[in-house]
């Protein structure tokens, strides 16, 4: 049995936080974020002074975790929250965290963040047996 893909891309739409991990030097770290999807790909907004953004700058494979699936991809800096650019990242996010837009997204050192997914793994019972599925993606592809 694979992954659905229609089923990892409602729990990414319909959770509000995943738990996302990143990792440099020997310091692995993990925290929950508040996140958007749009596609195959994963966004958030953060301090750009965050230990977060100091570790993928260092190294950009990160891991997440949202409902039952664990997600490996390479994480990059798009610019700032109310940037032209990232004009439908801040619609989307003023919709699904008001709270937070209200209060992070016009900082001046607020970033996004965008998370391209490489793989997805899940555990799956097959007649009542674990099995792992995974599969492989190629990023914004929906």
């Amino acid at each position: 049995m694979g992954i659905s893909l229609p089923a990892l891309l409602e729990a990414l739409d319909s959770e509000q936080t995943i738990t996302l991990a990143t990792c440099a030097g020997n310091r692995v770290t993990i925290r929950p974020m508040s996140q958007i999807r749009s596609g195959h790909d994963i966004y958030f907004q953060t301090s750009e002074g965050s230990l977060k953004i100091r570790q993928i700058a260092q190294n950009p494979s990160v891991a997440i975790h949202c409902a039952t699936f664990e997600i490996e991809g390479e994480a990059s800096a798009r610019g700032r929250p109310l940037d032209l650019d990232n004009q439908w990242f801040a619609e989307a996010y003023r919709a699904k965290f008001p709270g937070h837009f209200a209060r992070y997204s016009a900082l001046p050192d607020e970033i996004v963040v965008k998370v391209s997914i490489h793989r997805v793994r899940q555990w799956q019972y097959i007649d009542g047996a674990p099995h792992l599925a995974e599969t492989m993606l190629q990023g914004d592809q929906a």
